[in-house]
């Protein structure tokens, strides 16, 4: 219950609003890259995010980034305008 996965069209240079995790995060890289606080991810890649992990992924110069992220939980948005709209894209 609760579990969701999303395909996620990241444009080069842009990044993902400021959040942490309620739960576990899996998101894996299908094209181009991107990184964060905790590195650098290629095609291939999969990234691990637990309640203990905050950051702003930023998509890597060069093609999108398109990502495969599934979650257990909310995410929890570190500012207000993401915290305003989550209800009603149910992330």
């Amino acid at each position: 219950d609760g579990a969701v996965s999303r395909l996620l069209f990241i444009p080069p240079g842009q990044a993902v609003p400021d959040h942490g995790h309620n739960g576990l995060e899996l998101t894996l890289v299908l094209q181009g890259g991107f990184s964060d606080d905790s590195g650098h991810f290629d095609v291939g890649d999969v990234e691990v995010a637990d309640p203990a992990v905050d950051h702003i992924p930023t998509a890597l110069p060069g093609p999108p980034c398109i990502v495969l992220a599934a979650t257990d939980a909310p995410l929890r948005f570190n500012t207000f305008v993401p915290r305003l709209l989550q209800p009603l894209f149910g992330i």
